[in-house]
């Protein structure tokens, strides 16, 4: 299962505003050097609503359960094991998912918070405004590879691959390289 497809079970058309064909990739699991979790905190298990729609969940809404060791999204998605289709760990209160890809040892990533009965999910996009230049700044230009293909006519950014060397550049980059992709709010 890709990243693209993944998320868009879990996010919907949120992603795909967000970032388009461009992903950011990691070369592990981020972060580096910190435990997998095998299941969400229970104050996050429920169902979560995105905060523009009614908070009235119907088959049009866009919503997310979580439950012990998974995550299902709306439009009939599958649900995402953790451990089996994705890895979770733990960086203060903050939850990252990395979902590996298809190819190649790469994982996409999204950062989970949760405030009381708010779940805000941001996304790594290359497309925000001075997003690459940002994450040079924090990781260096020899720590990021950008890969452009041709679609016949012009090239275009296909992929950003990220390596941060440690946890203190992977914490400048949740601070300052990140844009909202989506909050929830908890249904009632």
């Amino acid at each position: 299962m890709n990243m693209n497809h993944s998320l868009s079970l879990l996010f919907g058309a949120a992603f795909f505003a967000c970032t388009g064909c461009v992903d950011v990739t990691f070369p592990s699991p981020m972060p580096e050097n910190r435990r997998e979790l095998n299941s969400f905190p229970s104050s996050w298990h429920g169902t979560w609503i995105a905060s523009d729609q009614n908070t009235q969940a119907t088959d049009e809404d866009d919503f997310l359960i979580v439950a012990e060791d998974r995550i299902l999204g709306s439009n009939d998605a599958e649900e995402l094991v953790v451990g089996e289709d994705i890895v979770l760990k733990r960086l203060g209160r903050k939850r990252i998912i990395s979902f590996p890809q298809e190819s190649g040892n790469r994982y996409s990533v999204v950062v989970a918070q949760r405030w009381g009965d708010v779940l805000e999910v941001r996304a790594f996009d290359p497309k925000q405004d001075g997003a690459i230049n940002t994450w040079k700044t924090i990781l260096g230009a020899d720590q990021i590879k950008e890969i452009y293909e041709s679609d016949g006519q012009e090239l275009q950014l296909e992929e950003v691959h990220l390596n941060p060397k440690n946890t203190r550049q992977f914490r400048a980059l949740l601070r300052s390289g990140t844009s909202n992709l989506v909050t929830y709010i908890r249904a009632e």
